[in-house]
């Protein structure tokens, strides 16, 4: 599959052609370059996605060294979730100008989006070449290379971004939570050693930004991987106060609790996670476990 969409990309005049007008009829429309240029972006603005992409295919036929038109034109293909030809697009504008990082990050995002993961990596590295402080690249690199379970990589990614941007309390959860899987992937000792690291990271986190519950979750799931029931119920109990009809942390603290022999205090978290995922089918068979442990409560 990731063949023929390689095979069809590399001849990106045949995937756009569908708007192609001849020489003559440009001429007797007469608008230049930059008047189909500006067509494009007003009708791109009022939402008129088809004439956006019209005018800036134009615009591109008029005068196809303008690298800027073939990058709208990439972002209105992307906008209609037409990700092959918005890649196209894309790579016109790179073929223009190698060092045009917004359009490798660009690029980069619609070949993940075609499942071209490593294609992906490449036009990221290449956004970073241009633009050594953009931290969207460096941030979707990451988040890539996490999901491609290369776990170190991305964590030496993870704290790039925390270097650029030292007081972003979500750099220092991204960066935890890959910690946090790093942990949960390793043998002892090193499994306790990356887990309490990453509790580590996500104390940073809570430092930039005290209100950040889901790092008090994450604290709650990494005690009870290291058996400590009391720091679990209390990391739990510090995300509701952030969150009170937090569900996760509800449903896991009825069964820390549980485990503490708190059995009262169980039935409360329970229930109090029962009334707070109401009928929602996500959290279904969560409402049944609850429900269970309620009836043995």
């Amino acid at each position: 599959m990731y063949a023929n969409r390689a095979t069809w990309l590399a001849t990106p005049s045949a995937a756009l052609s569908v708007y192609l007008m001849s020489a003559a009829a440009l001429a007797a429309e007469g608008k230049t370059a930059e008047d189909w240029f500006r067509d494009g972006m007003e009708a791109m603005q009022g939402g008129k996605l088809p004439d956006a992409a019209q005018a800036f295919q134009f615009c591109v036929q008029a005068k196809p060294d303008l690298k800027e038109c073939w990058f709208n034109l990439g972002v209105v293909f992307g906008r209609q979730r037409d990700f092959a030809r918005e890649a196209s697009a894309y790579l016109e504008a790179v073929k223009l100008d190698p060092a045009y990082a917004k359009a490798h990050f660009n690029l980069a995002v619609a070949f993940e989006d075609l499942g071209r993961q490593i294609d992906a990596l490449k036009h990221y590295d290449l956004a970073i070449v241009a633009e050594p402080a953009a931290i969207d690249a460096h941030l979707n690199r990451a988040m890539l290379l996490l999901s491609m379970e290369r776990t170190d990589e991305a964590i030496a990614g993870f704290e790039k971004c925390v270097q650029l941007q030292p007081e972003n309390a979500e750099t220092y959860y991204d960066l935890a939570e890959a910690q946090q899987i790093r942990g949960h992937k390793s043998q002892e000792p090193e499994r306790t050693q990356w887990l309490r690291r990453a509790i580590s990271t996500y104390q940073m986190c809570l430092a930039k930004d005290p209100g950040h519950h889901r790092s008090w979750y994450n604290i709650g799931v990494i005690q009870h991987k290291l058996k400590d029931l009391d720091a679990e119920a209390s990391a739990y109990r510090k995300a509701l106060e952030l969150k009170p009809r937090y569900t996760p942390a509800l449903y896991n603290l009825g069964f820390a609790l549980r485990d503490k022999g708190d059995r009262a205090g169980a039935k409360v978290a329970f229930e109090a996670y029962v009334a707070a995922a109401g009928a929602s089918k996500q959290e279904a068979r969560f409402v049944e476990a609850a429900k269970k442990e309620l009836a043995k409560l």
